[in-house]
């Protein structure tokens, strides 16, 4: 395109933005105060600057780049949640409201460098069908190598507009000394939210829920209804992990355990008159005699909580975990063009809680010299202010049986319970991916293991010569102040006396490394049995290999079978003792 044809069509763009404001001007000019009149104003002002940097800058700028930045400028004054929306993103957003899309049915995530297969292809999947597995490295795609490709990029070649087009996928695969070509026909693929549902005790069921995705809601009503007729007499519905989904599905999913006519969640905006409130609609699927158990964490976030606090408010059911997120803003999808291509995803309410609690946690909006809210106290004292009212404010809002909760941020578990704690060492394995990486060449190895295996003082050894051979270090927390204090004495003169003081703290660190790695067994042995028993037997197996090691649905099992305990838990002011630390909190 010619310089003179690019001016053109900025000069039209701006004077488009003119024209508009000059309209918005022309309606409004006797309201020289209303908001359609500001608006009109800083239009034209953002067309003058926009246009002038455009033409004049000394280096030439890419006008669409250039936009792109002043609207994600302007959303970063607002909060994380309201963003600018292209292609690739409605994509994904896409795929979240409907439940399905075309594709070829894999979970895929980047690592070493490659996309992979995160976990078993999605049941009667395409990918299923053709036998890739878990593990699996996509290093092209209809013959274009994909390294260095983001995720959005892979997921975007995966998947098609149509049912029926062909997609060639090259795989690297552990144990297979070439690579392997699969040509895959894109078919509808229904997004799964769970992640595992079965029993694990007597009675006990559990669902693991992952998402709060379009058919989530009738995914769950399944397995429960298929459990009811096995005989179920307790239910944990598990929701560590999960970061939400549709608002509309958490209803649905409430709606399975709580009686007609109760009010779930309601959500409010700028004003009064936008209240809207949501009602349990049916007869619950699981009645008030089975007892029910729901499992958060600190990454159970937005739907996940609307559920949580609906159940806890109502008393319908024992909240068990640690303290969630705390996402409590409702975000409306508002299209800018008529192919839907270009859409703002924008904050327009917020949610609260049957009792009237907001959840959502104070800090998310931008305070002091950041704001752009009207009204806004600008000064750094008022900041301070602010910080400070927001940690120590926690309104206390009642169940229906009394029992104290707190706004604030979050929903605050019945019963706090944490799993243990991972150091330095164990992070730094699971960041690297050596878990993932060694049980890989372990499953390729044993083609005949069975399902009772178990992680022996051998296998372990032999995990440690793996991390060997792939040259694994990692630094204990404090160690970067020891390379600080290295560069120092190597760039200053006057620090260089220190370099044997600083060798002996290097050494301390050694011992602190060596004992972090000797403590680690036991976890490392958990965390080895699991990882093999996904990839040899599936997400179920997965899951199941956690059992004893999770303290938390130990808990939880314990608690249903403990009915004097459990009603206990919903009568008794069980939440500001747990808040406290007493004797509703422990740590493992």
């Amino acid at each position: 395109m010619s310089k003179y044809k690019k001016n053109a069509r900025i000069a039209a763009v701006v004077a488009l933005l003119l024209g508009v404001s000059g309209l918005f001007s022309l309606l409004y000019s006797e309201a020289a105060r209303d908001i359609y009149y500001q608006v009109a104003q800083n239009i034209r002002l953002f067309g003058q600057v926009y246009q002038t940097i455009t033409e004049r800058y000394i280096q030439q700028v890419d006008a669409e780049k250039f936009m792109r930045a002043g609207i994600d400028g302007m959303l970063d004054r607002l909060d994380p949640y309201s963003v600018y929306l292209e292609k690739e993103d409605s994509d994904e957003l896409r795929i979240l409201t409907s439940g399905k899309y075309y594709g070829v049915g894999m979970r895929i995530v980047i690592r070493n460098g490659w996309a992979t297969v995160a976990e078993q292809p999605f049941p009667n999947s395409p990918a299923a069908r053709a036998g890739i597995r878990e593990g699996d490295q996509i290093v092209a795609i209809d013959g274009q190598s994909t390294q260095g490709w983001t995720l959005s990029e892979t997921a975007g070649h995966l998947r098609g507009s149509e049912k029926g087009s062909q997609v060639r996928v090259t795989i690297r695969r552990i144990g297979e000394k070439s690579d392997i070509e699969f040509t895959l026909i894109r078919d509808e693929i229904v997004v799964t939210n769970i992640q595992f549902a079965g029993f694990i005790a007597p009675g006990i069921g559990v669902v693991k829920l992952a998402q709060f995705n379009r058919d989530a809601a009738e995914q769950v009503q399944d397995e429960i209804e298929n459990m009811i007729d096995q005989g179920l007499t307790g239910l944990i519905l598990d929701l560590r992990g999960n970061p939400g989904g549709l608002l509309d599905v958490a209803v649905q999913v409430a709606d399975l355990f709580l009686e007609k006519g109760e009010l779930i969640v309601f959500t409010q905006g700028r004003d009064s008159a936008t209240r809207q409130d949501f009602f349990a609609r049916n007869t619950p699927l699981v009645s008030q005699s089975i007892p029910l158990v729901v499992l958060v964490d600190e990454y159970s976030a937005s739907a996940s909580e609307i559920v949580a606090g609906a159940i806890q408010d109502l008393d319908r059911g024992v909240i068990l975990g640690s303290e969630t997120f705390g996402k409590g803003l409702v975000q409306t999808v508002v299209p800018l063009d008529r192919r839907g291509e270009k859409q703002l995803k924008l904050t327009t309410a917020q949610y609260y809680m049957p009792s009237g609690r907001l959840i959502q946690r104070a800090d998310i909006f931008p305070h002091g010299r950041a704001s752009v809210f009207v009204g806004a106290d600008t000064s750094a004292a008022a900041t301070e202010n602010k910080k400070e009212a927001d940690s120590t404010a926690a309104a206390i809002f009642y169940t229906r049986n009394g029992r104290q909760v707190y706004g604030g941020g979050g929903i605050r578990p019945d019963f706090v319970l944490t799993n243990f704690a991972l150091n330095r060492y164990e992070l730094e394995l699971m960041r690297q991916s050596m878990f993932f990486n060694y049980s890989l060449n372990y499953v390729s190895q044993h083609p005949e293991l069975s399902a009772d295996f178990s992680i022996s003082d051998q296998v372990l050894n032999d995990f440690e010569s793996f991390l060997r051979s792939k040259e694994f270090t990692y630094k204990p927390n404090g160690y970067e102040y020891v390379e600080k204090l290295i560069e120092l004495s190597e760039k200053d003169s006057l620090y260089r006396p220190l370099t044997a003081a600083i060798a002996g703290l290097g050494k301390e660190f050694d011992q602190i490394r060596q004992e972090e790695m000797t403590a680690s067994r036991d976890h490392i042995r958990v965390f080895l049995e699991r990882e093999i028993a996904g990839k040899a037997f599936g997400r179920d197996a997965y899951y199941r290999a956690s059992f004893h090691n999770d303290s938390v649905l130990q808990k939880s099992v314990e608690l249903l079978k403990d009915s004097r305990r459990y009603q206990q838990l919903l009568t008794a002011p069980a939440i500001s003792a747990a808040a406290k630390g007493g004797s509703n909190t422990e740590k493992n």
